[in-house]
């Protein structure tokens, strides 16, 4: 209890600093999150993340190929077979970093996911695959720009190396419909670690043995 509200009042804080149009999205989220903690017992999963991005465009078509992003904030809660419930929001939080990266514009993203693990969740190398949608932020780059919303398919795994902590990639490609011009088709890549509230447990690797 202690950590959700801990990070409600992260996302609250980002609530209150977001354009209007992506407080429906991170809002919606809250809403569903509150929900879901409310009814469910002690015995179901959450897990949070904070990762690394980059985002490629291809052809140089929002005039750069790569915009780099920290933090990505995720809070995941495991349903049940294998499903589960993924929100996150991506935040160019760093801006340019001298002899390392340097975006035209800020990158900025709120992600909702359905994720299905195979039915896998208890095991130490988790993979997974998510269909979703995202709400990004205006690029800079182009006039008249506006907030676009993505059709997303995401590929990705964690690998728990403790009974808290694990490790988390993922790709994850995002499809803008042609009727919005601000925004192109485009991939995110994410890496970082994720931290569970219950602790798990791991089944025993060869050097544990």
């Amino acid at each position: 209890d202690y950590y959700l509200s801990y990070l409600m009042n992260i996302l609250l804080f980002l609530f209150i600093n977001l354009p209007q149009p992506m407080k429906h999205l991170l809002l919606f989220l809250l809403v569903s999150f509150s929900t879901y903690s409310s009814s469910q017992n002690k015995e179901n999963k959450w897990v949070i993340g904070a990762s690394g991005s980059l985002v490629i465009f291809q052809n140089n078509s929002l005039g750069e190929s790569y915009n780099s992003q920290l933090p990505k904030i995720n809070l995941s809660r495991y349903l049940f077979s294998g499903f589960s419930l993924d929100g996150s929001v991506t935040l160019s939080g760093l801006g340019d970093v001298e002899g390392l990266f340097s975006n035209l514009f800020s990158y900025n993203s709120l992600d909702g996911y359905v994720r299905y693990d195979f039915n896998l969740s208890d095991n130490n190398l988790v993979p997974y695959m998510a269909i979703g949608a995202s709400f990004i932020g205006a690029p800079s780059t182009k006039e008249n720009a506006n907030a676009t919303s993505t059709l997303n398919i995401a590929f990705g795994g964690t690998f728990w190396i403790t009974h808290h902590w694990g490790l988390n990639g993922q790709y994850t490609y995002k499809v803008s419909p042609e009727l919005y011009t601000s925004m192109v088709n485009h991939t995110q890549l994410t890496a970082g670690l994720v931290y569970s509230f219950n602790p798990r447990k791991l089944v025993r690797r060869l050097w544990d043995r």
